[in-house]
């Protein structure tokens, strides 16, 4: 389900698309008006079913709901696997869009999903939205099942023509990638697979991924930023989950509280910070 602002008086419209067939897909929108002079605003579900374009070359039946957003007017939904769904949901027959309604990924591209939790998202292939409107795929390919032979490359979405365009210049092998932390001197950095990959909204060649290093105890995640134009480590940072980092603070104030406590009070006094 999605929101679609549009207007200046505070109006916007609520869709949920459900594929249900290879033949059509259902669209369910409710359009919130602005306020009219009685201060009673009528709203009510209107449910519309589209047919498939018979060239369209995306199974609905097949599909999964990755992400979603606005673009050029529509929403889109996004099946990692398959391809995008543009539909102008404030058209009263809610048509597809008029020039790409529906993009199907490059056929090398089209495989058989291989990380399904309907509660976590794709740790290898991600769509991003930058702030010039650029829709970019990110997809980490993996070679021969090892964890540390990949290679990541991005895409571009074309909405006038409804195609997917491989950037040129972004592809990035495992060598390649792990040469960026050597040029960086970051030897702290695991050398293994990235994953969840998320693309800068402000510039569309630099990617962040996650690194996770398993230890016999516990993991160690790392979030780093890679320019995949210019092959270089921009960023890095330890990540810590919520509950690790109170735990982290708790830990360090109380060394510091013995520190204190050792360097500062007398051996008669026995205060507690």
């Amino acid at each position: 389900m999605a929101i679609l602002c549009h207007g200046d008086g505070g109006e916007f419209t609520v869709a949920d698309l459900t594929c249900r067939s290879h033949r059509e897909v259902e669209l369910c929108v409710l359009h919130h008006r602005s306020t009219p002079t009685s201060g009673i605003v009528p709203m009510q579900w209107k449910v519309h079913k589209l047919p498939t374009p018979p060239d369209m070359k995306i199974d609905p039946s097949l599909w999964t709901t990755d992400a979603i957003f606005p673009l050029d007017g529509c929403l889109c939904w996004v099946d990692y696997y398959q391809g995008l769904l543009l539909v102008d949901v404030l058209l009263a027959n809610n048509i597809w869009h008029r020039s790409s309604g529906a993009a199907p990924l490059h056929p090398a591209l089209r495989s058989r999903r291989y990380y399904i939790d309907a509660d976590a998202p794709d740790p290898f292939r991600h769509v991003s939205v930058t702030d010039a409107v650029i829709v970019k795929l990110v997809c980490i390919f993996t070679k021969h099942s090892s964890l540390s032979n990949f290679t990541i490359i991005t895409w571009s979405f074309d909405i006038r023509k409804g195609t997917w365009i491989k950037d040129s210049g972004n592809t990035v092998e495992d060598a390649e990638f792990f040469g960026m932390f050597d040029a960086a001197r970051s030897r702290m950095l695991p050398r293994v697979r990235p994953s969840f990959p998320v693309v800068s909204l402000a510039d569309p060649d630099v990617v962040c991924f996650m690194l996770e290093e398993v230890l016999e105890d516990h993991c160690v995640y790392w979030m780093i930023e890679v320019n995949m134009r210019n092959k270089k480590l921009q960023s890095s940072a330890p990540y810590m989950r919520e509950e690790e980092e109170e735990g982290y603070i708790y830990i360090t104030l109380e060394s510091l509280a013995g520190s204190f406590m050792v360097t500062t009070l007398s051996p008669a006094t026995s205060y507690r910070i």
